[in-house]
């Protein structure tokens, strides 16, 4: 290697899109993050603070010093374009060297850099997934990501021996995204000491911080510390190679926490105010750097179970009932009405057998997703049962307030739901006892699972703190859940209303819910 890259940015005078010199004296922290050439690395770090801007100039420096090909990932294609044209071309317009490295007639999804290419992808496609590989992957905002299309770009890493991956994010929720990976990392923290008792220690909410004279201090002896403070420290491992040794453990990734109490243009009073002005997931996600896990982001198991009756009572055959499926390798589907609630819940291996179940209740109506992936089947299947079979789409959050939209003329028998909205109404639904589920809870079980998968990010605005909008994320697999969320919709349309749906007190007091 010719330079470190904080050298190497020294020498060249590398600047920020904005033209401004990047330095390592209000950022000190920064340097060993620009240095890192660790294969595996995970930044657990609040919005704000240079790292997209690390990653993008230390993403040039690999692949020109180390000759490697990079895959760096966003959520959406518009974030690419919106990176492409706010960051990646102003910072090379803004530096020479960098000028010289990469060919003026690059695209948008691509910088040719040397003889090595940097691909720029969004994770919502699996199809981009699959058509280069690597030797690197860079994933920024991973929790804002699709999980299984980041699975899919790693499958690109093994094309090449020793595939280095690389992920940083402001983190959502426990376990999930980028703190997976830094539960998997030896986890550094930035250590600085004290002036007056000498002690090393870093700073931490809320001890780090005097609420009344709203000025950053030492947890240990309580003086008061100064920006100047703040910025000189070092890192140090929670678990390092010396604890990974005795404790025979390995931690695979180098790890780095960012909160915004390091950095030192960012006041005490700035963090008090936030805590108070904000919600508190936006506080501990884009303030402290760290996951939230607070009520309603779940659909815990006791929510889901108060609703069980313990009778298992099914619709009979000359009932009106609907039948939401979920598509895919299995056919994973719910059935019930607005009498019953949910009776029943499987999986089926082939259409042959939802054909059984439709002539077994001879008023029975489909609401099938035809986006699953299998698009045969599902057209297949409507047009062997006309006016039975509604096949439906799944789309992102829309403005308006309908869970689902119908198509009529020419459409009908097609549809839109809105997922984040259908999720949560039946989240909200289970929670308030709304849809009875007949049997025990053996038999809603593996349902149960389905549900667990999901977790509910709220995702803000990171300048004004405010709420733009939900987003059901899922780890796992979440087949029963979506089917639940098509059987809604259907008993909407197609019986009188839910309202009628609520689970008899008698059922579930005796179990102790109430």
């Amino acid at each position: 290697m010719e330079l470190h890259p904080t050298l190497w940015c020294a020498k060249y005078d590398i600047k920020n899109e904005a033209g401004i010199p990047i330095e390592f004296e209000r950022h000190s922290f920064m340097a060993d993050l620009y240095d890192d050439m660790s294969p595996l690395q995970v930044w657990l770090k609040p919005p704000q603070i240079g790292a997209t801007v690390a990653q993008i100039i230390k993403s040039f420096y690999v692949a020109k010093k180390l000759g490697k090909d990079i895959i760096y990932t966003l959520p959406t294609q518009g974030d690419v374009n919106d990176m492409a044209g706010g960051k990646i071309n102003r910072i090379i317009a803004q530096n020479p060297i960098l000028k010289t490295w990469v060919k003026n007639h690059d695209t948008v999804e691509q910088k040719s850099v040397g003889e090595n290419i940097i691909h720029y992808r969004g994770s919502f496609t699996s199809k981009s997934a699959m058509m280069v590989s690597s030797d690197l992957n860079i994933h920024d905002e991973v929790d804002a990501s699709d999980q299984s299309v980041i699975e899919q770009y790693e499958t690109r890493l093994q094309a090449k021996a020793h595939g280095w991956r690389w992920y940083f994010s402001h983190p959502s929720m426990t376990d999930y995204g980028v703190d997976k990976h830094w539960q998997d990392s030896d986890q550094k923290f930035w250590f600085i000491t004290c002036p007056h008792c000498k002690i090393e220690h870093y700073l931490d909410w809320p001890d780090s911080i005097n609420k009344e004279t709203r000025s950053f201090v030492c947890k240990h002896c309580g003086g008061e510390l100064s920006d100047d403070d703040r910025c000189k420290g070092r890192w140090i491992p929670k678990y390092g190679k010396k604890w990974q040794e005795e404790n025979r453990v390995v931690k695979h990734f180098s790890g780095y926490w960012i909160s915004q109490l390091m950095c030192s243009w960012i006041s005490a009073d700035k963090i008090l105010k936030d805590f108070v002005d904000k919600p508190a997931e936006y506080f501990y996600n884009y303030v402290l750097g760290l996951p939230y896990d607070g009520g309603g982001s779940k659909l815990s198991q006791k929510h889901l179970f108060q609703n069980l009756t313990n009778i298992g009572t099914a619709a009979d055959d000359n009932e009106k009932v609907v039948i939401g499926v979920d598509t895919g390798a299995k056919l994973d589907f719910v059935i019930g009405n607005q009498r019953l609630g949910l009776f029943y819940q499987g999986e089926a291996e082939t259409y042959n057998d939802l054909d059984k179940l439709m002539l077994r209740w001879k008023q029975a109506i489909v609401i099938m997703d035809a986006g699953g992936g299998d698009l045969i089947g599902p057209q297949s299947f409507y047009e062997r049962w006309p006016g039975r079979v509604f096949l439906m789409y799944f789309t992102g959050q829309k403005k308006e307030q309908a869970v689902a939209t119908w198509g009529e003329g020419d459409k009908y028998g097609q549809g839109l739901i809105d997922r984040e909205k259908g999720i949560q109404l039946v989240v909200d639904e289970f929670r308030n006892k709304r849809i009875p589920l007949q049997g025990t809870e053996g038999d809603w079980y593996d349902y149960y699972l389905d549900w667990n998968s999901l977790s509910r990010l709220k995702i803000f605005d990171e300048k004004t703190g405010q709420l733009k909008g939900i987003k059901w994320i899922r780890n796992g697999r979440d087949h029963r859940a979506l089917a639940t969320v098509l059987w809604r919709v259907g008993v909407e349309k197609f019986t009188d209303t839910m309202a009628d749906i609520i689970m008899p007190k008698n059922d579930f007091a005796s179990r102790g819910y109430e």
